[in-house]
């Protein structure tokens, strides 16, 4: 379930962790139907198919944001 790691705040849906929170960022794409293999300079996570370095994310200061799920909402 997507609210493991995400929450819906005013339309958009927010990372639950903070941008350290690899592991988390991993199980998430892991379980992603949106999920889509960025740029390599823009990957950050050693793991490809992670939250991190997905197209879809959006940076924020504590953590980013899904535009691949706001399909869903």
């Amino acid at each position: 379930m997507v609210t493991n790691w995400f929450y819906l705040d005013q339309g958009r849906w927010l990372f639950r962790f903070t941008n350290e929170a690899t592991d988390m960022a991993q199980q998430a794409a892991f379980h992603c139907n949106h999920f889509m293999e960025d740029d390599e300079d823009e990957m950050i996570d050693d793991v490809p198919r992670s939250c991190f370095n997905c197209m879809k994310r959006r940076w924020l200061i504590e953590g980013f944001e899904c535009r691949g799920m706001s399909v869903i909402s």
